[in-house]
């Protein structure tokens, strides 16, 4: 073998083994790539369930915070109510004995001379009306704590509703991203795949396949973004000015985390 034969082979094993680095060097910057890509995703999905998880703490902590204010505020309200009651009583009471007294001496002044008998009718209509009196404030305090009730029964079963819809909200992001999780291993697996596939029609079912997942994951990563955006969206329309109902304040509105 001549020496230019050796020199021609030794130029092609020089070229092949080029070749062969190129082609290693780009699998090797593909799969860098991929990997930074991937871990990037991840990066992201984690923050993103943790922001969720956050709101979800942070909304929960609100209503538990806004329940105890409310419970307070009921509280002073039956506190004062029954103040109000018993000071109206002693009030009423106090009246009628010192016109009952101011009515006996006049009686007593007055059977000295003529022993009226209107002074007793008189006396009989004050006492019933003082009675009278007594039983409207009475009553008008039990219509007052009745309002109040109802007013806090109704704010409770919107801070039911609104907790249970933040709960399924919770657990609707959780299904989404364990969806995720399982559309990224079924991507991975096809990725290792393509790594290793020689035949070409296999490669082309694998990318098609690979298409549709990164179709599925953008749909869920879509779904995700909107559900997280439904965490701190506001429940209720416009505000509505407090209505005031026997002393208590009453706001009409839709929004289930309003009016406490």
């Amino acid at each position: 073998m001549s020496n230019t034969e050796n020199s021609a082979l030794i130029a092609l094993s020089e070229l092949k083994n080029l070749e062969a680095n190129r082609v290693a060097d780009i699998e090797s910057a593909k799969q860098a790539k991929e990997d930074s890509e991937r871990r990037a995703r991840e990066e992201a999905e984690r923050r993103a369930r943790e922001e969720a998880e956050r709101i979800a703490k942070a909304e929960a902590d609100r209503l538990a915070k806004l329940a105890a204010e409310q419970e307070a505020r009921d509280r002073e309200e039956r506190l004062r109510l029954q103040e109000a009651d018993l000071r109206a009583r002693a009030e009423q009471e106090g009246r009628l004995k010192e016109e009952q007294m101011r009515l006996d001496a006049q009686v007593k002044l007055a059977e000295k001379k003529a022993k009226p008998v209107w002074l007793y009718a008189a006396l009989g209509l004050l006492v019933v009306g003082l009675a009278g009196g007594g039983y409207w404030a009475y009553d008008n305090a039990q219509k007052v704590a009745e309002e109040t009730r109802v007013a806090r029964a109704a704010q409770e079963r919107r801070d039911a509703e609104q907790k249970a819809a933040m709960e399924a909200l919770v657990a609707e992001l959780k299904g989404l991203k364990d969806e995720q999780d399982k559309l990224q291993r079924q991507k991975q697996e096809l990725d290792d795949k393509l790594n290793n596939v020689t035949d070409a029609a296999e490669k082309s079912r694998l990318l098609a396949e690979k298409a549709a997942l990164d179709a599925q994951l953008a749909d869920n990563a879509n779904k995700q973004t909107k559900k997280r955006g439904q965490t701190s969206k506001p429940a209720g329309g416009g505000d509505e000015k407090p209505k005031s109902k026997g002393g208590v304040s009453v706001t009409k509105t839709d929004d289930p985390l309003d009016g406490l």
